[in-house]
């Protein structure tokens, strides 16, 4: 497959084991963004590709956008922000999804300081 070619959808290479994949690609299925998903784990051809974006190294999620510009480990807020200069609508579900790790984390969090304060 050849990974240079201009793409209609936008190209998410990542692999399993990456926790900002699952929020990314929540966000672009509740914002109804087409996409491929590529694991550079896989598939030796996308290993190259990302690493020829990212100077060498094999950073995820970085994507590819059919303008060909490349986000590499976008914060939510730069996601949001291309996804919506492209015409597509984040609503606050997308939001919240693109957003899960931080909320699971501070819910543990405040129910730890929590549990402290009650004991």
């Amino acid at each position: 497959m050849n990974h240079l070619a201009p793409s209609p959808k936008i190209i998410v290479y990542g692999h399993p084991v990456c926790p900002g994949i699952g929020p990314l690609k929540g966000m672009l299925a509740q914002a109804n963004v087409v996409y491929d998903y590529i694991d550079i784990h896989r598939d030796a051809d996308a290993a190259a590709q990302v690493r020829m974006i990212n100077n060498g190294y094999e950073s995820v999620p970085t994507l590819v956008f059919p303008d060909g510009t490349t986000l590499t480990e976008p914060s939510v807020g730069q996601l949001k922000a291309k996804l919506e200069a492209m015409g597509y609508r984040i609503g606050l579900l997308a939001w919240l999804t693109g957003h899960a790790w931080h909320i699971v984390v501070g819910v543990g969090v405040l129910l730890a300081l929590l549990r402290m304060w009650y004991n």
